[in-house]
């Protein structure tokens, strides 16, 4: 009987290094490509080490840009009839 409890705890410790080494890798790489994909959203990850400041549009060429932007607000949405799902909207 000794020997089956001696072989129970040394597989149960075996199986336990186990996991814990499998549950270490997991943890290891968790959120990695979350966190590669937020770096990528940075235009300019460098930016406050850079001599200069990124380029972009100057002001003079910009307005046509936001001229159609504030246009594009100034009148009221077009409320439309949905069918869905056998259901009318209002």
């Amino acid at each position: 009987m000794k020997k089956l409890i001696v072989v129970a705890l040394v597989l149960a410790f075996g199986a336990g290094c186990a996991m814990k080494e499998e549950a270490y890798v997991l943890d290891r790489e968790f959120g990695k490509a979350q966190m590669e994909s937020w770096d990528k959203m940075i235009a300019y990850p460098h930016a406050p080490y850079a001599e200069a400041q990124p380029e972009g549009l100057e002001g003079i060429h910009a307005e046509p840009a936001m001229g159609v932007y504030h246009k594009s607000f100034a009148k009221e949405p077009t409320r439309r009839e949905v069918f869905q799902l056998g259901i009318i909207g209002k």
